[in-house]
């Protein structure tokens, strides 16, 4: 098994839902030829450097995996296939130095996913401070002497 890592521009003008069924076809295609994914990257919607197919943004996302290179050859040919894809790039890490790399690049996704993760949770989870009902405090009234009401006079 060799590892590799899949970058993937999925086309811009999909919806969310169509975003998310494209990228589990992806995932789909790389399980289905032996593929065993080890982390996710969904970098989001970015500028592209120049326009593909008219399209001047795309959703980038960063699938890390190990599988057997003879399976490589038919996961491109389906991601050729693809017409929600304007681009995909396979990345095959060889050497013992590449593939320490390969697991600092995994190590760092998943610790991103975690922050984001907790992040998420914690936003849910901020307690809800309901305000008091406002007390209206008694206007208490202190006798006035009489002398104090009067106006002075002139003498």
């Amino acid at each position: 098994m060799r590892h590799y890592e899949n970058l993937v521009i999925v086309k811009p003008t999909l919806t969310e839902e169509e975003t998310k069924a494209s990228i589990a076809a992806i995932e789909e295609v790389l399980t289905s030829n032996g593929a065993e994914i080890i982390a996710r990257d969904a970098m989001g919607t970015k500028k592209l450097a120049y326009p593909i197919a008219k399209n001047e943004r795309g959703y980038f996302h960063v699938v890390y995996y190990t599988m057997a290179p003879s399976s490589i050859a038919e996961v491109e040919r389906r991601f050729r296939i693809n017409e929600d894809l304007l681009r995909f790039l396979t990345i095959k890490y060889d050497s013992k130095r590449e593939v320490t790399a390969w697991n600092g690049l995994v190590a760092k996704t998943e610790k991103k996913a975690a922050a984001k993760i907790a992040a998420a949770t914690a936003a849910t989870e901020t307690p809800v401070v309901e305000e008091a009902p406002a007390v209206e405090t008694p206007v208490v009234e202190t006798p006035v002497a009489e002398a104090e009401t009067k106006a002075p006079t002139a003498e």
